[in-house]
């Protein structure tokens, strides 16, 4: 297994790119987990909503908040409880929605996608970034990952246009892009 650390493999910067301009924007970052992207991103961005259906992780982002990021920074960095099923994200509240590894582990993909459609404004992109199904020495096991075929399909479905799948610039994942039809 490669145990290189996160940094190396996981190329914030390039996932940041794939996102486009972020300045002034309000973003959701749905399964933040420790808050890898969410401590990147708040510094740059108008609002992170830091998305977790796990307290253990929500308290985590909360400590992040107060102590990992200089004071100015620290409003815009929102940790939000969330379900399973329901991202509790508003109407129009956000303009990118990033889901890093996180997207294969949703129940009924389709319908959180079409839940994810109406939060976005008329403008906004969602950014998926997830597990190649191939044998890679990071990442859960292929027969749990998500083919990036499907993903595009499944996107479709929610009323999504695809405007990239990258499947090459990271080693272990693709990044891909999708806009409101």
């Amino acid at each position: 297994r490669d145990h290189r650390p996160r940094m190396l493999w996981q190329q914030p910067g390039l996932v940041m790119d794939a996102m486009g301009d972020i300045r002034e924007k309000v973003i959701a970052d749905i399964g933040a987990g420790e808050g890898f992207f969410a401590e990147r991103l708040a510094p740059i961005a108008d609002r992170v909503i830091a998305v977790e259906i796990d307290e253990k992780y929500i308290s985590y982002l909360d400590t992040l908040r107060r102590f990992g990021l200089q004071k100015e920074f620290r409003p815009r960095l929102e940790p939000r409880l969330a379900t399973a099923d329901d991202p509790h994200l508003e109407k129009s509240e956000v303009d990118i929605i990033l889901i890093v590894n996180t997207f294969m582990l949703i129940e009924n993909k389709v319908e959180y996608l079409k839940k994810l459609y109406p939060a976005l404004r008329s403008d906004g992109r969602i950014v998926i970034v997830d597990g190649k199904r191939k044998d890679t020495t990071i990442g859960s096991p292929k027969k749990d990952r998500l083919a990036l075929g499907s993903l595009e399909d499944m996107l479709r479905g929610a009323g999504f246009r695809v405007t990239s799948a990258d499947d090459a610039t990271l080693a272990y994942q693709y990044i891909v892009v999708a806009e409101k039809e």
